[in-house]
């Protein structure tokens, strides 16, 4: 992991452009990863999605388990509302064969990635508001972990978070991640966790009310 967090800080330190900088480096990152597909078309209401998974659909109105990487691409900008996908994931390797997507019960509103052995790490990150506190940034972070935890196949992986904020967040950050943080050009606070089920979700920094 000490690589990927050295790739980034390297990153956001020489460059303007965090997500291209990452690309274009030695590390193999890939942007905008889908990693959940809705499953049923019946649950899909807007036209252009329905457009778009009119043709791929099976005879019991179910979406596909694997898809090209263009169809992929063509859902996550004309129907994003059908996907979910991380803002970068880290890879061991490219995958080996196509990533397959499966719901877990017939019911399911999403199909999750299921093929997960050439991926190292998720990367997301959020820039907030001057006036946004604590609270906020534990919220968006316990968001996301929420998220990303209902991808049981990620539950093995590597995970980063980096809050962009000149507020003073380190209580939140050491309260999740720990000894591993780091806070770069005193507004990238960054925090990661060798697997995301290590992270425990059980107390807050901020309670709920």
């Amino acid at each position: 992991m000490k690589d990927l967090i050295d790739n980034i800080t390297n990153a956001l330190l020489h460059s303007g452009d965090l997500t291209q900088t990452l690309l274009d480096s030695d590390t193999l990152w890939k942007h905008n990863y889908p990693i959940a597909i809705v499953h049923d078309y019946s649950r899909i209401k807007s036209s252009a999605a329905k457009a778009l998974f009119g043709p791929l659909i099976d005879n019991d109105g179910k979406t596909p388990e694997h898809y090209s990487d263009e169809t992929l691409e063509s859902i996550r900008l004309e129907a994003p509302e059908s996907i979910q996908w991380a803002k970068l994931l880290a890879l061991k390797h490219e995958p080996m064969q196509p990533v397959r997507y499966k719901a877990k019960y017939p019911k399911d509103f999403w199909k999750k990635i299921q093929d997960v052995e050439h991926i190292r790490a998720s990367f997301d990150y959020c820039q907030f508001e001057e006036e946004a506190d604590i609270c906020k940034v534990e919220f968006e972070l316990r968001e996301i972990i929420r998220k990303r935890k209902e991808v049981h196949a990620f539950k093995g992986l590597g995970f980063i978070w980096m809050a962009i904020s000149s507020q003073h967040l380190s209580k939140v950050f050491r309260h999740y991640f720990s000894e591993n943080y780091q806070l770069i050009d005193d507004r990238y606070h960054l925090g990661w966790s060798e697997s995301l089920k290590a992270i425990n979700m059980r107390y807050f920094v901020c309670p709920p009310k």
